[in-house]
């Protein structure tokens, strides 16, 4: 698994790019939403944020991120995301994307953190981009979940 396909494959899978015009010139760049949720994902790991306080913070409609990384963060996105010192974000996904979401977090904070008991995990989809999780009904995904035991923070 390579953490940064993989998201970028879930994020590009689900969302649309937006077109911008630079100079003259139509551009696809990717959507808010998929910069602000890759964004959060990437910053969530950075700052070793536990699978189960990740889980916490996505909802339906909205993700939140811890302020550690806030004057590195105000510098892509601005100031008027953050309330009540958080960054809080609305994003557009459904309960079986937000669990794609969650599991994918998993699996890489396993990889990022503790690579040798990422190792251990039995049946993990072979692809470097887990493309394998979009074929999946929600409780085949819920049992991906609880396949993935990560044993600080998380289960």
């Amino acid at each position: 698994m390579d953490i940064n396909l993989t998201i970028d494959n879930f994020l590009d899978t689900i969302l649309s790019d937006d077109v911008k015009n630079v100079n003259g010139v139509d551009e696809i760049v990717p959507g808010t939403e998929k910069t602000n949720l890759g964004m959060c994902f990437y910053q969530s790991l950075k700052n070793r944020v536990l699978p189960a306080e990740f889980e916490e913070n996505i909802s339906k409609g909205s993700i939140r991120i811890n302020p550690v990384g806030k004057p590195e963060i105000t510098e892509h996105i601005g100031s008027d995301l953050w309330k009540d010192g958080w960054l809080i974000m609305e994003h557009s996904l459904d309960d079986k994307q937000i669990l794609h979401l969650i599991v994918i977090y998993r699996l890489s904070y396993l990889q990022h953190i503790y690579p040798n008991k990422f190792d251990k995990i039995k049946d993990i989809p072979s692809s470097k981009n887990l493309n394998e999780y979009f074929s999946k009904s929600k409780e085949e995904l819920q049992n991906e979940y609880y396949k993935v035991n990560v044993e600080e923070g998380a289960n």
